[in-house]
C-alpha cells in the first residue's frame, strides 16, 4: 500500500517499513510498524504522529534520551546486575538497540527496544503530552 503519510507499506502480518532516523545521537534504519489490519490504512492518528516524529525528530530524540537515561539511572541497581556491568554507560547503545517504532491506533508511539538486562526489551511510550519508559508492556498496554 502506498499511503499519502508514510509511504510505501508493505503486509506482512502488519504494515512496515524501514525508516532512516537519526535516533540518540546515531544514524541508524529502524523498521516503521502500522498497527491496522490488512483491510485497513493508518488512521489519521497514526499518520499525525508519524508526522510528528519526522518533523520533531531532533525535539522527540533528546526528550526520549533524557526519559531513558533517567529510566536506566533509577534503576541502575538491577541494570547493572542483569547486563553484567559495574556501571550505566553513557553511551545507552552499549545497552539499548532500537529495533522498531510501533505507531498505535490512539496516535502515540512506541520506540521498541532490545535491552542486554531484559529479554523482552524496554519500550519508549510517546503519547501526545508524555513520555515514559519501561518494560514493552507498557507499550501493549496503551495498544
Amino acid at each position: 500500500m502506498n499511503d499519502i503519510i508514510f509511504g510505501e507499506l508493505t503486509y506482512n502480518g502488519e504494515w512496515t517499513k524501514t525508516e532512516h532516523l537519526n535516533l540518540w545521537g546515531k544514524d541508524i534504519d529502524i523498521k516503521i510498524i502500522v498497527s491496522a489490519y490488512e483491510n485497513e490504512k493508518p488512521n489519521i492518528s497514526q499518520q499525525n504522529a508519524y508526522q510528528k516524529l519526522m518533523t520533531k525528530s531532533d525535539e522527540i530524540s533528546k526528550v526520549t534520551l533524557e526519559k531513558l537515561k533517567e529510566y536506566m539511572q533509577e534503576n541502575s541497581y538491577d541494570i547493572c546486575a542483569y547486563a553484567n556491568v559495574d556501571k550505566i554507560p553513557d553511551d545507552v547503545f552499549e545497552l539499548v538497540a532500537v529495533t522498531e517504532i510501533l505507531f498505535m491506533e490512539s496516535g502515540s508511539f512506541g520506540i521498541m527496544c532490545n535491552a542486554k538486562w531484559d529479554s523482552r526489551g524496554i519500550a519508549i511510550l510517546c503519547k501526545e503530552n508524555d513520555v515514559e519508559v519501561g518494560p514493552q508492556d507498557i507499550v501493549w498496554l496503551e495498544e
